[in-house]
Parts: structure tokens; C-alpha cells; sequence
């Protein structure tokens, strides 16, 4: 009893698991192009992620060609820089940053967004005695940078309103 009270409370509260749920964005972008500046890879990883996130977590249809409105990627970078070195002077821990902007244009390649930028850091323990894992560990925080950088390029997309900044704009 007392954990379905519990959970009841959670329900009416409004409560929701972070990155459980949907983005809301503006109707006029109902229809969307996604392309990674530079880029003429089908496959590319920052592409796909931010597809499969549109396609998952929003309403939007995304498509490959027409008159929709153009998100478009640029400037990804990702470095590492050191952090603190061993008595010996080899590397002990790293800080991983990635950044990635974007911008969103209409079909007269008018902006209807200002460029933003999404920067992300981690930091990376690197263990000398298990070199493979090390590696490994730092492939898979730099694609859950990536990840974390589409989940905010989301939520900086569900704050656009392209209809004000027309009205604006006249």
C-alpha cells in the first residue's frame, strides 16, 4: 500500500525520470533536415545520433531533401588534455572535452535560430597497467559525450519558436 501511495504521489507531482521523456518542439518545425556540415558520410556518428534522437524522442519527421527547415552541425571537436601526471611523469588522468554547434536555417537559408554551441567534458582515470581498457573506457565516454551533447542540442531546439523570430525579424 504504502509504495503504491508512494507512487501515486510521483505520478500526480509531475515527476519524471531525466531523459525519459519527449521534447516539445515548435509546430513550425514539424519537418526537418539534418545535415553535418563538411560532411558527405551517410553514416557519420554525430548524424545518426542526432537522427535517431529526433526520430525517438520528439514528434518531428525527419527527412533528406525539401523545403524543410535545415539543422545543421558544425565545428565538432573533440581533445583531450592532461590533468595530473605520476612521480614517473607518464599520464595518470585526462580531461576529455568535445563541443559541437549548430544552427537552424529556413529553406531561404535565413537563420531561424542564433549559433549555439554545445561543449561537454569528462574526465578520464588512465590506467597503465591495462592499456586496452583504458582505450576502450575513453571510446565509450566520448560517444556518451556525443550523446550527452545531442540530448542538449534537443533541449535547446524545444526552446525555438522559428514563428517569433520571423515575426521579429519584419
Amino acid at each position: 500500500m504504502l509504495l503504491a501511495a508512494c507512487h501515486l504521489l510521483l505520478l500526480s507531482c509531475g515527476f519524471h525520470l531525466r531523459g525519459a521523456g519527449m521534447f516539445e518542439l515548435s509546430p513550425a518545425l514539424a519537418k526537418m533536415r539534418v545535415m553535418v556540415e563538411g560532411s558527405q558520410l551517410q553514416n557519420e556518428p554525430l548524424l545518426v545520433a542526432m537522427k535517431s534522437a529526433l526520430r525517438l524522442q520528439t514528434i518531428i519527421q525527419v527527412e533528406d531533401s525539401g523545403d524543410a527547415p535545415l539543422l545543421l552541425l558544425y565545428g565538432e571537436r573533440s581533445e583531450n588534455q592532461l590533468l595530473s601526471v605520476i612521480s614517473t611523469g607518464k599520464a595518470e588522468a585526462y580531461l576529455l572535452k568535445y563541443e559541437v554547434s549548430f544552427r537552424l536555417i529556413d529553406k531561404e537559408n535565413k537563420p531561424l535560430s542564433e549559433p549555439q554551441t554545445v561543449r561537454v567534458r569528462r574526465d578520464h582515470a588512465y590506467d597503465r597497467l591495462n592499456i586496452l581498457s583504458s582505450e576502450r573506457e575513453e571510446q565509450e565516454l566520448r560517444r556518451e559525450m556525443q550523446r550527452d551533447a545531442v540530448q542538449q542540442i534537443l533541449r535547446r531546439l524545444s526552446r525555438i519558436n522559428p514563428e517569433a523570430r520571423r515575426v521579429d525579424q519584419r
